[in-house]
């Protein structure tokens, strides 16, 4: 699963992507990520969430990683009880919903940061994070650096495409 918490969407930087902005079609690259969906044909996982509440769990999720995500929404959403939907989000996906929320959204501000010049606070307001502060904490104990200084190399790289 940290491999799945490292993996970056292929973003154009030339697209000029809008600070917040989704991809247009999550649906389709989510399915295109492995780490997020296994082959439910082949991988049946006992006492875990259905395929349908599966997908429908971390399309929800996508869309909605700027805001605050409650386990007992999730829960809703999949017609399930809060603590049965935690057992069978975590037998399916392999870690708490939290964790795997967090996850998404550390790699949703990776994103950002590769390809806009925005400030830290503003990318971590669009990741659902309180302040800059909290960004910042979450991200070190995520990849083991800081999000300024896993960011300097694209900033260099995108100073040196320029001139």
């Amino acid at each position: 699963m940290i491999a799945a918490a490292n993996t970056v969407w292929n973003v154009d930087a030339n697209a000029g992507t809008t600070l917040g902005a989704l991809p247009a079609t999550v649906d389709a690259d989510i399915a295109k990520l492995p780490a997020f969906f296994p082959n439910t044909a082949n991988e049946v996982v006992r006492g875990g969430l259905a395929p349908w509440q599966y997908k429908k769990v971390l399309k929800f999720v996508e869309e909605h990683l700027s805001e605050s995500v409650k386990i007992d929404e999730l829960a809703d959403l999949v017609r399930l009880s809060g603590s049965h939907f935690s057992r069978a989000f975590r037998a399916t996906v392999g870690q708490s919903p939290y964790d795997y929320v967090l996850s998404r959204r550390m790699t949703f501000a990776k994103e950002l940061m590769a390809t806009t010049d925005a400030s830290l606070s503003q990318i971590a307001l669009e990741c659902g994070m309180s302040d800059q502060a909290h960004l910042c904490k979450v991200f070190r104990r995520t990849f083991g650096t800081t999000p300024n200084a896993w960011r300097k190399p694209y900033r260099v790289a995108v100073k040196n495409t320029l001139h």
